[in-house]
């Protein structure tokens, strides 16, 4: 168990009480060097104290436009020295405007649709910027049911024509996830859990690491249960790949999935990476190969169905 320094924890309170908190506050109050206390406060509570102090804004910022205040007082509220500055923290962390994240996500529009794959069934949803869930399921209710908990106030409609092409990359990619689409993605988290789900994406398709690993990855090698905590909270299945993510003693762990899903994606990497040409068979051959197959068998493709 890792003792908290009492400076430390002291800083943490400061950073929560103080909207217009900076580092050198912190450091001062704790009595270090603002270059130890960096190096201190990150290597112990794992986020350097910058990020900590953006989370903070920003979760103030959220809970000040949700008790609804003006965005011109939550900005206030929240420690921000400008509007700009605002919106560009809610761009970043919320993918929405501020009027919209006070608004709980309304007027943003999210297109949908669920199809069969490999797995069962597949929900993707996105926003203009990029996709913003994909959940796998075996019940097109209960997965249209999370994803308007998940975005309560947003316009959410079943995609059209251009969505139906960004849908049946995503089955694909399902059922070859040793695949690696480049698709722009619009997801939101705290400055820890970005950081996580962008290291999960530059682990190799057919290997994996522990939650450990990942955390060390991430530079904070003692974070290990927050790292298993971020792979938990991912929203994009197989895309964002927390199923390459195992115990130390080798077993699954968890998947928000089902750990069926989670076994049959691992051994479906294992098997594209030992093929005979798995090291030579570029990524476009896949996508042509993968658009040959769902010609065939269109009759059984995917389909949008309506929220």
């Amino acid at each position: 168990m890792i003792t908290l320094d009492p400076r430390l924890l002291a800083a943490c309170r400061q950073a929560l009480a103080e909207p217009d908190a900076r580092v050198g506050d912190l450091a001062r109050s704790a009595g270090m060097s603002t270059g130890h206390f960096q190096r201190a406060f990150k290597r112990t509570i794992g986020v350097a104290p910058g990020e900590f102090l953006r989370t903070g804004r920003l979760n103030r910022f959220v809970e000040a436009l949700e008790a609804g205040a003006s965005v011109t007082d939550a900005v206030h509220a929240a420690g921000y020295g400008s509007t700009s500055r605002a919106h560009q923290a809610a761009g970043e962390g919320l993918g929405m405007t501020p009027s919209r994240a006070r608004d709980g996500g309304a007027g943003e529009r999210i297109e949908f649709g669920i199809a069969a794959c490999a797995l069962g069934r597949v929900l993707v949803a996105a926003t203009s910027r990029g996709l913003c869930a994909v959940q796998l399921g075996d019940d097109d209710r209960a997965l249209r049911a999370d994803l308007l908990q998940r975005f309560p106030h947003a316009a959410i409609a079943p995609g059209g024509p251009a969505f139906q092409r960004t849908l049946e990359r995503v089955v694909r990619l399902v059922e070859r996830p040793a695949a690696c689409p480049h698709l722009p993605l619009d997801i939101s988290g705290t400055a820890f859990q970005r950081r996580a789900w962008k290291a999960l994406q530059q682990i190799p398709a057919g290997t994996t690491v522990t939650y450990a690993e990942l955390a060390a990855r991430m530079g904070h090698p003692k974070a290990h249960r927050p790292a298993a905590s971020a792979c938990g909270a991912n929203p994009l299945a197989v895309v964002v790949p927390c199923h390459r993510v195992v115990r130390a003693d080798g077993g699954l762990g968890g998947y928000r999935w089902g750990l069926a899903r989670k076994q049959a994606l691992l051994d479906a990497e294992r098997a594209s990476a030992s093929a005979p040409d798995a090291g030579s068979r570029p990524g476009t051959n896949t996508e042509s190969r993968a658009n040959s197959r769902s010609n065939s068998s269109s009759k059984s493709g995917p389909r949008s169905q309506v929220g």
